[in-house]
């Protein structure tokens, strides 16, 4: 398996997610083998009342992330599908970027699996949620 530069996750990103998530303004930070690091810039649009970012920007956020170091971790884009997300949020996030780095925890024939922690894009970095998802991959024709 040969590892996505960011420019190639970058064109992954750009030209296979819904275009509403496009609007999250997403940026590929880091790539390996097995995992993607995504920032997504604070924007006034994803607060809720309190100022804090909205939980959905959030999950939009891991579930971004978590797919797209499967096809890291494929190599190339597949049109996997969410079968199941869990995320548990641990703090609010205010005024700041959030960094997602995902990772490919397991990958079978029909199902990859992966989790994703979101942090302040701070110098402490302290972690605003944790999520784990489960994909569904198609056979292969």
């Amino acid at each position: 398996m040969s590892t996505l530069s960011i420019e190639e996750a970058e064109q992954l990103l750009y030209n296979n997610v819904s275009p509403w998530i496009l609007t999250l303004r997403l940026k590929v930070r880091e790539t390996t083998e097995e995992s993607v690091t995504l920032v997504m810039p604070f924007d006034e649009q994803q607060l809720r009342p309190g100022r804090i970012v909205a939980g959905q920007a959030l999950m939009a956020l891991a579930d971004t992330a978590m797919v797209m170091a499967l096809w890291s971790a494929l190599g190339a884009f597949c049109p996997v599908a969410t079968v199941d997300m869990t995320t548990t949020f641990m703090r609010p996030a205010t005024q700041t970027a959030i960094v997602a780095e995902a990772t490919m925890v397991r990958l079978g024939r029909t199902l990859g699996f992966c989790q994703v922690r979101m942090l302040m894009d701070t110098m402490e970095r302290p972690l605003v949620a944790h999520g784990v998802g489960t994909y569904s991959i198609p056979p292969v024709s």
